[in-house]
């Protein structure tokens, strides 16, 4: 079998290259990483605090190591996107 074209509803999403459009994702991922920054190792540890030192487990790790780990995650993920999609050189 030979591969043809994808219809259309099949295809990857991209980034179109204009700039309005990078310049907005730029935006988008930028706002989230400074949640995801609040919310790891900022004011949001608050959240995960008391049960945290009530010795709670989240996937049998100590919850609030979890919770850094999780949302640095999240951090590494949006960076991947930005390298991905934003960050790119025009040639």
């Amino acid at each position: 079998m030979g591969m043809g074209r994808l219809p259309e509803n099949l295809r990857p999403v991209t980034t179109p290259s204009d700039p309005t459009s990078r310049k907005r994702l730029h935006g988008i991922l930028g706002a989230l990483f400074l949640g995801a920054l609040l919310l790891g190792a900022g004011p949001g540890i608050f959240l995960i605090n008391d049960y945290a030192a009530a010795g709670g487990m989240i996937l049998g790790m100590p919850a609030l190591y979890t919770w850094a780990v999780g949302w640095c995650a999240v951090e590494a993920v949006i960076v991947l996107i930005a390298y991905l999609k934003v960050w790119r050189h025009e040639s």
